[in-house]
């Protein structure tokens, strides 16, 4: 009996960042596309917030134990040195080679430029291609790692790089890097667009319950997302124009760092942190919302951005990366250059109701030729299929 193509998959996050159903779908709907074009996939992991639960068919998550992730240790580059490279890798490596026996492996996919290196080895070993999918190339997460490890993941010969457009450049660096283009594929995400623009009443009741205003942020709570931010600027809002409320759905490690400086500023009772929402709940916080806010210091050419254009919404963002590639200020949202702008930004826009309006629907007109998910992952299985077939991919790069 012909035994099933498996792909072994490393990463240091989860297939979803905070629990089934929510987060990372530009992990896991992928992943999903794998399992229905027949291949069976081994996702292994580092990541505290995976479990071995998260399993399901045709996707087996292996975690590693590392007790350092959740901890400041794990962003200094003693971990890096000490912990990461001579303990984390080899167990990376030992879980690949323990799960392949007795399998078709016939591809590595890596999910990081952390992991390069372990990702060429395992396609040595298994004598298949490997693919690098890198989520944009920002500034690495960690404070404490350098920017070697960044460009080092460009030194191992790769048959194929996934890079999201992300708003990041990523293209641009990995050409720089010495990638040739025809082994790029510069992608957007995809997105699930609304299929109502009508309001939840239901929540909005239930989030304003004096009929405020609302703003909306959306994203993993995390320093790069600059939420904090956000609520510094809500601060000086709310002293203004006290009928507005903030909310803040997602999670993450600086979670109960905002909701204490939230409390020390006297503004509590005026946020909400909803925490992990499952994905498909998205579009109702999003129908209350009457201004969103992305201030990304990478870029603003993410999901939560484009479901809010999709849904009408105003969006003011930082103008950071390729942000104004997709959002022109004054004409389809609001973009800003610093942080100190956005109070000024909010107050001008929650005087001019008719503002409003216009730059939401521009930005859903914007929006409305952008990819969907399925097509998006199409084109990631038509790849994919061409390299395990052993045949050249055709290159998709998504600024064509």
């Amino acid at each position: 009996m012909m035994k099933k193509k498996t792909i072994i998959h490393i990463a240091p996050f989860p297939i979803q960042n905070m629990g089934k159903g929510k987060g990372r779908v530009s992990t896991y709907l992928p992943l999903q596309g794998l399992v229905k074009n027949g291949y069976d996939n081994i996702y292994i992991t580092n990541s505290p917030y995976a479990s071995p639960d998260d399993s399901e068919p045709g996707i087996k998550v292996v975690k590693i134990n590392d007790p350092f992730t959740k901890t400041g240790f794990a962003y200094t580059r003693l971990y890096m040195l000490f912990i990461y490279f001579p303990i984390i890798y080899p167990l990376f490596l030992y879980h690949a080679i323990r799960m392949a026996k007795n399998r078709n492996v016939v591809l590595v996919c890596c999910h990081s430029y952390y992991l390069a290196f372990v990702g060429y080895l395992l396609s040595k070993i298994f004598k298949v291609k490997y693919v690098s999918k890198f989520y944009g190339i920002g500034m690495p997460s960690a404070p404490g790692h350098p920017d070697l490890v960044r460009k080092s993941a460009f030194w191992y010969p790769t048959d194929l790089y996934i890079i999201t457009d992300d708003g990041s450049n990523g293209y641009e660096y990995a050409l720089k890097r010495g990638v040739s283009p025809d082994k790029i594929a510069f992608l957007r995400n995809g997105i699930d667009k609304a299929e109502t623009l009508e309001r939840d009443n239901r929540l909005y009741k239930e989030l304003a319950p004096n009929n405020e205003k609302l703003l909306l942020s959306v994203s993993r709570l995390v320093s790069s997302k600059n939420v904090d931010k956000i609520i510094d600027a809500f601060h000086e809002v709310s002293k203004i124009l006290p009928d507005t409320r903030l909310v803040v759905v997602g999670d993450g490690l600086k979670r109960n760092e905002l909701e204490t400086k939230a409390s020390q500023l006297g503004i509590s009772h005026r946020i909400s942190f909803v925490g992990a929402i499952y994905h498909k709940d998205i579009f109702r916080y999003q129908s209350v919302a009457d201004i969103f806010i992305s201030m990304n210091s990478i870029s603003s050419l993410s999901n939560p951005v484009f479901e809010a254009m999709s849904c009408g919404k105003c969006v003011i963002a930082l103008d950071r990366g390729a942000t104004r590639e997709l959002i022109k200020d004054g004409k389809n949202g609001i973009v800003i250059k610093t942080y100190e702008e956005l109070k000024d930004a909010i107050i001008k826009l929650l005087s001019d109701p008719g503002l409003i309006t216009r730059l939401g629907l521009e930005a859903r007109k914007t929006i409305a030729t952008w990819p969907s998910w399925e097509e998006r992952v199409q084109i990631e299985m038509e790849m994919i299929n061409r390299l395990c077939e052993e045949k050249t991919p055709l290159i998709v790069n998504g600024r064509n």
